[in-house]
C-alpha cells in the first residue's frame, strides 16, 4: 500500500472493520501488508477527526492577492505583452515597498487571464500605409467568387537551401551527452548551397518552375522568366483575361516589366506590399522546402531537379484549396484592421 495520502477510502473502511474486531495497530498493520503502523494510525486518527472514511476536499490555499493587485497585473501585461512576470514583479515591487508576492504567483495570475508565455511568431512589419493598402485589397476582393480567383496566376520566386534550419530540434539526452553524435544537429557552412527559384500556379495546378541563373534584377526577371517562361505558358494555357499576381519587389515594378506587360497585354493584379499571408503560393512553397528536407539532395543540380519534381506532382486539388482560401484571407485581414494574419 502506498504512503497516507494514498490511501483509498476502501482501505480505511478495512482499517475499522478490524479495529471493530479488536485488533490492535500492529496486528492490522500485519494483516493488511505492507501498510505501516503509521498508515494504520494516521486512517484510524482521520476517522475521528472526519466520522467518515471518504476523502474530505481540502479547503482552497488562502488567496495572497487582492482584486485590486489582480486588475494591476492584468493591466500591466496587457499594456505590453512582452513584459515577463519578472518584469511586471519588478515594476510592482517598486511602486509598492510592502509588496510580496512571488513571480510564481504572478505566473498563476497570468495564466487565470489565459495570458500564457509564448513564442511570439515572426510575421512581416506592417507599417500604416501598407495596413490601409491591405485593408483596401481586402475589402475590394473579399467577396470575389472562384471563378474571378480561377482567372488570376500567382507567381513568386524564393531561396531553396539544399540544407536548412528548421529551428529548435529537441532531443532526449542523459547529462553529458550533449555532444553526442545522437544528440546534436549537424550543420553544414554556407547551408550547402541554395538556388534561387520562380514559379507560379492557379486553381487548376502548378505552371512552369525556373530556375534564376545568377542575381535576379529587372533585366533577368523580363527577358528570363517573363519572355521565355511566363509567355508561352499563358499563351497556351491561360485564358486572354488572366491577371498576373506578383509582389511588389522592384523588379516586378520596375519600368522596363511594365513595359513589357503593357506591350503583351497582361493585367497585373495591385498587390499591397508585405503581404506574403495573402499570397497561397507559399503554402507551396513550404511544401517544396519539406520535401526538399527529406531527400537530401547531394547537389544543386539534384536539388533543381527535387523542386521541379515536387511543384509538378502538386495536386490540382491542393492548388484549388489553396485559391479557394482567398476569400477567408481577405476576411481574415479585414478582422485583424490589415495587421498580419494566421495565413
Amino acid at each position: 500500500m502506498g504512503r497516507g495520502k494514498h490511501i483509498v477510502p476502501l482501505q480505511r473502511q478495512r482499517v475499522l472493520d478490524l479495529k471493530n474486531q479488536g485488533l490492535s495497530v500492529r496486528q492490522i498493520a500485519d494483516e493488511l501488508r505492507p501498510m505501516s503502523r503509521n498508515a494504520v494510525q494516521n486512517v484510524l486518527n482521520y476517522f475521528r477527526k472526519n466520522s467518515t472514511v471518504e476523502n474530505i476536499s481540502r479547503l482552497p490555499r488562502k488567496r495572497r492577492t487582492t482584486a485590486r493587485e489582480d486588475r494591476v497585473i492584468h493591466r500591466l501585461s496587457e499594456a505590453d505583452r512582452r513584459k515577463t512576470a519578472t518584469d511586471i514583479h519588478k515594476e510592482m515591487t517598486v511602486a509598492s515597498p510592502h509588496f510580496r508576492l512571488s513571480v510564481r504567483s504572478i505566473r498563476r495570475r497570468l495564466a487565470e487571464f489565459e495570458l500564457n508565455g509564448r513564442v511570439a511568431r515572426r510575421k512581416p512589419f506592417v507599417s500604416l500605409k501598407n495596413r490601409r493598402a491591405r485593408l483596401a485589397f481586402a475589402k475590394k476582393h473579399v467577396s470575389w467568387t472562384p471563378q474571378q480567383w480561377s482567372k488570376v496566376l500567382f507567381t513568386d520566386e524564393t531561396k531553396i537551401n539544399r540544407f536548412g534550419s528548421d529551428g529548435r530540434q529537441y532531443v532526449r539526452r542523459r547529462s553529458g551527452e550533449e555532444f553526442a553524435p545522437k544528440c546534436t544537429t549537424s550543420t553544414v557552412k554556407g547551408f550547402g548551397g541554395s538556388i534561387m527559384v520562380w514559379g507560379c500556379f492557379r486553381s487548376s495546378g502548378t505552371g512552369p518552375t525556373h530556375r534564376i541563373s545568377g542575381v535576379m534584377d529587372q533585366h533577368v526577371f523580363v527577358d528570363e522568366v517573363c519572355e521565355r517562361v511566363l509567355l508561352p505558358f499563358a499563351r497556351q494555357n491561360l485564358p486572354r483575361n488572366f491577371t498576373l499576381q506578383q509582389d511588389n519587389d522592384p523588379k516586378h515594378t520596375s519600368r522596363k516589366a511594365k513595359r513589357w506587360f503593357r506591350k503583351n497585354r497582361i493585367k497585373v493584379m495591385t498587390w499591397p506590399s508585405q503581404s506574403p499571408d495573402l499570397n497561397p503560393i507559399e503554402n507551396l512553397w513550404n511544401d517544396v522546402k519539406k520535401a526538399v528536407k527529406n531527400t537530401k539532395p547531394s547537389n544543386l543540380n539534384e536539388l533543381e531537379q527535387v523542386v521541379k519534381d515536387c511543384w509538378a506532382n502538386i495536386p490540382e486539388a491542393r492548388c484549388r484549396s489553396l485559391v479557394d482560401s482567398m476569400p477567408r484571407r481577405c476576411a481574415a485581414v479585414i478582422k485583424s484592421k490589415g495587421f498580419p494574419t494566421k495565413y
